[in-house]
């Protein structure tokens, strides 16, 4: 069992990486485990920790041994997790994510984590023509509507809906494939 108060005490008076590292390895797996379950994402869910921990050594000075670093670290990564979900909401792809992930039957026993549903996405958009992936992508990742999709490459509505809608097609074919092999 590791001594919170006296780490703390150390770090806070100068004798801090060797400490510090000592808190790093014993919450960091704890940490990113916890967001991984919120995020699906491992390079999310690492990043989010290392922040943490960035955040805990910036405020070390501060830190006051009678309270517990892990509910501190918690907090923390709670409050990342929360931005995180802001920021992800405005993703169009991670809607594309959601709406895969509820198209797989539990039978199927896939599991796909974000990051690997992103790189099967791009796998799978190399089967497409190159305008069906440039429309593919501008819908998908930028989250633009048909009609400015339209506009940008100086094509009509129905262009961009039929290309879009092969592409799609394709895309959703390819990725089952990859994911139940």
């Amino acid at each position: 069992m590791m001594d919170e108060k006296k780490i703390i005490k150390e770090i806070k008076s100068g004798g801090g990486s060797k400490n510090f590292r000592i808190l790093y390895d014993y919450y960091f797996d704890t940490l990113f485990h916890f967001i991984y379950r919120y995020v699906k994402s491992y390079d999310t869910a690492k990043e989010i920790a290392h922040d943490a921990f960035v955040k805990l050594w910036l405020h070390r000075h501060s830190l006051d041994e009678t309270r517990s670093v892990r509910a501190y670290l918690f907090t923390i990564c709670r409050n990342q997790l929360i931005k995180e979900f802001r920021r992800q909401i405005r993703n169009p792809l991670l809607r594309n994510y959601i709406d895969f992930t509820e198209s797989l039957s539990v039978e199927s026993k896939i599991s796909c984590d974000f990051d690997t549903y992103v790189n099967a996405i791009n796998d799978a958009a190399e089967h497409l023509s190159p305008r069906q992936r440039e429309i593919f992508f501008l819908n998908r990742r930028e989250g633009l509507p048909v009609q400015e999709i339209a506009e940008r490459l100086s094509i009509s509505e129905q262009v961009v809906r039929n290309q879009l809608s092969a592409a799609t097609k394709k895309v959703k074919s390819v990725l089952m494939t990859m994911m139940s092999d």
